[in-house]
């Protein structure tokens, strides 16, 4: 932890315990003495100690919060003096309930004194939570009192929730989150809420960090059951697995029961079984709780609520240190454990596609090889942007943009093949490295007015002028703007900004689905990729390329626009085939449909690829059909001149190119690799097996799901 937030806890501990000791003072020997006991006062037998007592997170998110919004910390003592001991009542109950031995690494209370001893224990400091906030007097004495009171029963909520699950064996997610949030969001919300309002903070000031507290607490309930699978014993001071031992419902184990596949079906056999669970037994489950892709729902749940967290944080409008510090704790309680490792998948087998037109290749590729590299150089692509490690050039060589510009495009003209291959490396850098870090950031108003200042910098009139550039993405469309649109009609000048706007907008709104986790289906999927892939903005540049610049008045008609998204999909879902490999390897929900197939249609991995691979070729026969009946009806509807259908026609035959020569460059390309790795294998199974955690599905249905299904039973 960094110095500043050590230097919080150290404080609050400082701040809070002789709060903490008055309280306990007020009781009788005997439970002063469990209390102390329970807090590492001293020993079992009164001995003084210099143990652990707790992080005592909960009073440091309170006086935080004061200093947020504009407090300071000792005026919020006695919020932090409350919460702390609000949440030790909890523990000592909970100790008792779900029969824990173990407590920051020594015997917990009522191991030691008894049960009865640490209900009472625990009973006196609920009462002494309450009177902590009534010796503060207002607002906390008449407004705070009723929100932990609240808080308290949410707990009470939860722990019977938690209490009951055990009972059950078809406890649903929701449900579930639900008593996670109970249990461990309600006091973190309380916190934040209590200390913002001992510094007076306006109403909606105090939501907002009740709000920030809310999602907080389940992040740090999903990480703690991570940790109670996963987690370090030296750590954690408890046994190893030993949520598992115990049988909780927790969140990966609930998860893991609701995802529907053959690992969930498994580990319910398993786990919901009556023989007990030994070492190897406690392996295999948390071996299928990964494979089921509860590990991966959990750490894409914890992204998700650390990102809401973080915008109730900036919403408050908070004070920049204070606000420093507790973004900087958010994203530490945010860091879960690894899964151990689980057998590893096997690769899928690549399909083929029969019926290409064999790839050509232009004869400029090493010209626009060595200026892509210069260019990229230029515009900045090589440097750090937004804390994400930039291209290097011996990656950016390997990957070879150029290539994939002039298979695609094996007829363009030499002088604007350059420009073309620019423009090709400009819109991976945007997915590579925009949209990553605005995933980062998980801020899609930030996202927004990025997007808001890009657009500025394609005027329909070239001659007006644009804002400087300030970051690569700026520079590269300024640059590739400048060198393309002069020699456009305005029509077509439209159309290109009109292509691009539609790129950008794509990613604003998978940023969107992404921060929400939001599950598409294949459909869905399919219509958000068109929005997010370049390959509507490819189709412009291909006139450019020619030139075979479209007669305006056909070039928006829905037969072009349908060649368009024929191969735009048929692109995207061959750029999904290659690159699943790596996506699924990595820590982020694959935007991908090989794994959306995988999770809407029940089917297995290599299914899965197969049905892409069909889609891909039923959109290449739709593109021939568009070409060959509707193009020419269309011809003869607007009466195009002889000139006018001749373009037309070169148009299509430029479109013919671009798919096999996409194809070509994924066999080439060290972007994809050909093979999966075995160390990103385990990954991969993580991933594809993921949970559908809302419903289980048989199979595709409604509208427009009947090639799916097909496919899909073409591949049986």
């Amino acid at each position: 932890m960094a110095a500043a937030d050590a230097d919080s806890f150290a404080r609050a501990r400082r701040l809070i315990t002789p709060g903490l000791r008055a309280a306990a003072d007020r009781m009788n020997s005997s439970t002063r003495k469990v209390i102390g006991y329970h807090f590492g006062w001293w020993d079992e037998h009164g001995n003084p100690l210099d143990g652990n007592s707790g992080k005592a997170l909960r009073p440091v998110l309170a006086m935080l919060a004061a200093e947020a919004v504009g407090g300071t910390a000792e005026r919020a003592t006695n919020a932090a003096v409350a919460v702390e001991l609000a949440h030790n009542f909890s523990l000592l109950h909970d100790d008792i309930m779900d029969g824990d031995h173990t407590r920051r690494h020594r015997p917990t209370a009522w191991t030691v004194f008894g049960i009865p001893a640490a209900i009472i224990a625990g009973d006196a400091l609920n009462t002494l939570a309450t009177e902590a906030l009534v010796a503060d007097g207002p607002p906390l004495a008449t407004e705070g009192v009723p929100r932990l009171d609240e808080a308290i029963l949410r707990i009470d909520d939860g722990q019977a929730a938690d209490m009951a699950f055990e009972g059950r064996g078809d406890v649903p997610l929701d449900e579930c989150v639900t008593m996670a949030r109970d249990k461990t969001s309600a006091l973190f919300a309380a916190a934040c809420e209590l200390g913002a309002m001992s510094a007076g903070a306006s109403p909606q000031r105090v939501w907002q960090m009740r709000q920030f507290g809310e999602h907080l607490g389940l992040v740090f309930q999903l990480v703690d059951d991570l940790q109670g699978i996963w987690g370090d014993p030296a750590a954690t001071g408890k046994p190893v697995m030993s949520d598992l031992r115990a049988r909780k419902k927790s969140l990966p184990v609930v998860a893991a029961l609701n995802a529907g596949n053959g690992a969930s079906a498994r580990f319910a056999e398993l786990y919901l079984g009556d023989d007990p669970l030994d070492d190897d037994a406690l392996q295999a489950c948390a071996d299928l709780i990964v494979e089921a892709g509860a590990h991966t729902w959990a750490h894409n749940e914890i992204q998700h609520q650390l990102d809401l967290a973080l915008g109730c944080l900036q919403a408050a409008n908070p004070e920049p240190t204070a606000a420093a510090e507790l973004a900087a704790l958010a994203r530490e309680l945010s860091v879960g454990p690894s899964a151990s490792p689980v057998a590893p998948a096997q690769a899928y087998r690549m399909p083929t596609f029969e019926g290409l037109r064999p790839a050509r290749l232009s004869p400029h590729l090493d010209a626009a090889r060595d200026h892509a590299v210069v260019w990229a150089r230029d515009m900045g692509l090589f440097a750090p942007q937004a804390g994400v490690p930039p291209w290097t050039e011996e990656q950016f060589r390997k990957e070879d943009y150029a290539l994939l510009l002039c298979r695609m495009f094996p007829d363009a003209l030499g002088e604007r093949v350059n420009t073309l291959a620019d423009w090709c490396t400009w819109t991976f850098y945007v997915d590579d490295f925009f949209a990553e870090a605005c995933r980062r950031t998980g801020n899609p108003a930030l996202t927004q007015a990025h997007l808001a200042r890009l657009r500025q910098f394609m005027p329909l009139d070239p001659a007006q002028d644009v804002p400087a550039a300030t970051s690569p993405t700026e520079r590269g469309l300024a640059d590739l703007w400048s060198r393309t649109a002069p020699v456009m009609s305005r029509g077509w000048r439209r159309r290109a900004r009109e292509r691009i706007e539609e790129l950008l907008d794509g990613n604003l709104r998978e940023l969107r689905n992404v921060t929400i986790g939001h599950t598409t289906d294949p459909l869905e999927y399919l219509e958000l990729k068109r929005r997010t892939n370049p390959g509507p903005l490819a189709g412009c540049l291909g006139e450019y390329g020619r030139p075979a610049e479209l007669p305006d008045a056909i070039a928006d008609a829905a037969p072009m626009r349908s060649l368009i998204d024929c191969l735009n999909d048929a692109s995207l879902l061959v750029n999904d085939i290659y690159s699943y490999p790596r996506e699924a390897a990595s820590d982020a929900e694959p935007a991908n449909m090989v794994h959306v197939l995988r999770k809407f249609l029940g089917c297995d991995l290599q299914q899965a690829v197969d049905t892409t691979a069909g889609l891909v070729r039923s959109r290449l026969d739709q593109f021939e059909h568009v070409a060959e009946v509707e193009v020419p009806t269309m011809v003869t509807e607007y009466g195009l001149s002889p000139g006018e259908s001749a373009r037309v026609h070169e148009y299509i035959e430029v479109l013919r190119d671009s798919v096999p020569g996409w194809h070509e460059w994924f066999t080439r390309t060290a972007r994809y690799p050909q093979e999966l790795e075995a160390t990103n294998a385990a990954a991969v199974e993580a991933a594809v097996t993921e949970p559908t955690v809302h419903r289980r599905l048989g199979g595709p249905t409604g509208l427009g799901t009947s090639t799916a299904r097909r496919l899909l039973r073409s591949t049986s």
